[in-house]
């Protein structure tokens, strides 16, 4: 029962959010030049979506809740026997990452590339997670990296199977290179500084 209203907090979360950051994107997709009513778009706005789905779920601070709290862990696995379905849970958040990178972004179909980000948006969840009550743990960089890892395998290994080429739609332009990077950055600062309060309205209204 926990676990199916936890998801729907999450769910409600992310819908929350996406309404703050679909103009946003929409906006994005029309100043790089990129159609807005597009395939890629799609996909850009599950990109937005995942990105809120794991603020969500990490609990990053914001504006109205910033409390230093420095819980870590840097010993690989310690807890799995207790808890493994933390784990999985983990691997899972970030499939959707390895495997919308590459189909989204030319750049993302390098392994390093994609690797590189996975592991850079880790880290920035671990440190942020210092002004937070939760613990900064070496094994969300294990498990995030690994789920990142096998939806990227996944996801070529589909493409060439399928004759799909990746990424589905030719990139130009500063997007390109700096689309990922600009999306998550929008998002991190809706969840800063504006999802605390519309969040609150947003269930208020729902409920």
């Amino acid at each position: 029962m926990y676990l199916i209203w936890r998801m729907g907090g999450i769910g409600m979360d992310c819908l929350s959010m996406m309404i703050l950051l679909t103009p946003l994107v929409l906006a994005l997709q029309k100043v790089s030049g990129r159609r807005i009513w597009s395939l890629h778009t799609g996909f850009l706005m599950m990109y937005a979506c995942t990105l809120a789905g794991i603020f969500s779920v990490t609990g990053l601070p914001n504006i109205k809740y910033c409390e230093i709290d420095f819980s870590t862990n840097f010993i690989p696995m310690a807890d799995i026997l207790n808890s493994p379905e933390q784990y999985f849970f983990n691997v899972l958040m970030f499939i959707p990452v390895g495997f919308l990178l590459p189909i989204l972004w030319e750049r993302y179909g390098s392994w390093k590339y994609l690797m590189g980000f996975g592991c850079f948006l880790t880290v920035f969840i671990e440190t942020a997670q210092i002004f937070t009550f939760r613990t900064t743990d070496i094994d969300d960089l294990i498990t995030n990296l690994l789920g990142a890892g096998l939806s990227f395998l996944a996801v070529r290994a589909l493409g060439q199977k399928l004759r799909i080429p990746l990424p589905l739609e030719a990139g130009y332009g500063y997007m390109e290179k700096a689309g990922p990077w600009m999306i998550l950055l929008i998002a991190f600062l809706v969840n800063f500084l504006i999802q605390p309060y519309w969040s609150a309205f947003f269930w208020d209204s729902m409920l």
